[in-house]
């Protein structure tokens, strides 16, 4: 579903005919197969410095990702980064080849699957890399024909895989009538109510083992509240992302390779702006189909990743996430998450590791009870006398347990 499909709008101008969609595709289909274009080099090194922008951008206050002392008395015997750290290393939502030629098409639609073999440890050197897989043509809810650029993803640690996955970005055309909805002004209940909220909030699970044979179908998990989203937020993420920030004749120089990002400002009318600020100005949003300044769909995946760890302790490991963004998280808007436990299961991995898997699914809603993100994650938990072991090793088969728990469509 696309993030424009349940938002209030006005009427819009007829969409692009499908043959010039076509001809996009067609253009930018030699990428395919290629280094993403548009996707810079991040971080290197999961540092203390590196992992502590990561999780106060997240506001995630979970010890095992903040306090070295903490880390080393852990089952670890090491601090931690957050598993969805790798996207400082590569943010794999790349435009593939629509980022080479002039466009107007908008983001409207963002997906992204990430699979870990290991945890990520402090001080531990990373690498990447993210290569358009694919570009094709869609059509939205409403009949806009769109394109559907996928792109891979690839994360190594000293060479060996660490984490790999798949970025999905929908890109459409826009109307001169851009969604609109204003931004959320909160009642002195619905402040009241979230400050107790807030207040009352459990903390991360930490040391506290979840065993799985505790854990049954069913299960749900605290709720965790985010926001309401502020312009601070929204530029720390900015730099938490450890894309290269550039500005004067570095960002002219720059925007001069991508003219699929390179537009005319439509508020100051300068030639060389880049269309990605929108998502944090308010005056320029609307040229980009946005009612206003959003959260990236990085951040977003990340708050969902959080939710997992929060919930499954210091002894669990995430081994997959899925997230896919229904809507936009816009500015002033909060993000409340919950979930619950849908499925049991067993797995082994080629070194012939037993694994006991849970399959959580993620929901976040907005203050209006809107959803704006469904994930599903899969986390190995540790049970009594049976930790988890790691790294995880080339793939996974599924077990019989003599019970009717094992659904291959969940599958990590």
């Amino acid at each position: 579903m696309s993030m424009t499909d349940e938002t209030e709008s006005r009427p819009t101008a007829d969409p692009l005919p499908d043959e010039a969609v076509d001809e996009l595709i067609a253009t930018g289909r030699p990428r395919v197969g290629c280094v993403a274009p548009d996707i810079d080099p991040g971080l290197d090194v999961a540092s203390w410095i590196n992992v502590s922008r990561f999780v106060e951008a997240t506001g995630d206050e979970n010890p095992l990702f903040t306090d070295v002392q903490y880390g080393a008395g852990s089952a670890h015997h090491t601090m931690l980064a957050p598993p969805t750290f790798v996207l400082a290393v590569r943010m794999p939502d790349s435009h593939g080849g629509l980022a080479l030629e002039g466009h107007r098409l908008v983001e409207t639609g963002w997906s992204l699957s990430l699979t870990w073999n290991d945890t990520i440890r402090l001080a531990d050197p990373l690498t990447g890399r993210a290569e358009v897989a694919d570009l094709t043509r869609g059509h939205d809810g409403s009949g806009r024909a769109l394109a559907r650029v996928t792109t891979a993803v690839q994360y190594w640690r000293h060479g060996v895989p660490l984490a790999h996955g798949t970025c999905r970005v929908e890109l459409a055309p826009v109307g001169p009538h851009p969604p609109e909805r204003a931004v959320h002004h909160y009642e002195p209940d619905e402040v009241d109510r979230m400050v107790r909220e807030l207040d009352g909030e459990e903390p991360p699970r930490g040391g506290r083992p979840r065993f799985w044979g505790d854990t049954p179908i069913g299960e749900t998990g605290p709720t965790l509240l985010k926001g309401p989203l502020s312009l601070a937020e929204l530029m720390v993420w900015v730099f938490a992302e450890g894309r290269p920030v550039r500005a004067g004749n570095l960002h002219h120089e720059r925007l001069a390779g991508f003219p699929g990002r390179r537009s005319v400002n439509p508020v100051t009318g300068w030639p060389a702006w880049d269309r990605a600020e929108a998502w944090l100005d308010s005056a320029t949003a609307p040229s980009e189909g946005l009612p206003a300044p959003a959260a990236r769909g990085g951040l977003l995946y990340s708050l969902a990743g959080q939710y997992v760890t929060h919930w499954m302790g210091d002894d669990a490991f995430l081994r997959r996430l899925d997230v896919d963004i229904l809507r936009p998280l816009l500015y002033g808007d909060a993000l409340r998450l919950s979930g619950t436990v849908v499925d049991r299961y067993t797995v082994t991995d080629e070194a012939a590791h037993r694994y006991h898997a849970v399959t959580l699914r993620v929901t976040g809603d907005n203050q209006l009870g809107e959803t704006v993100l469904s994930a599903t994650s899969t986390v190995f938990l540790p049970d009594r006398g049976k930790p988890v072991a790691l790294p995880v090793t080339g793939g996974l088969s599924f077990e019989t347990t003599g019970e009717p728990l094992c659904r291959r469509s969940t599958k990590p």
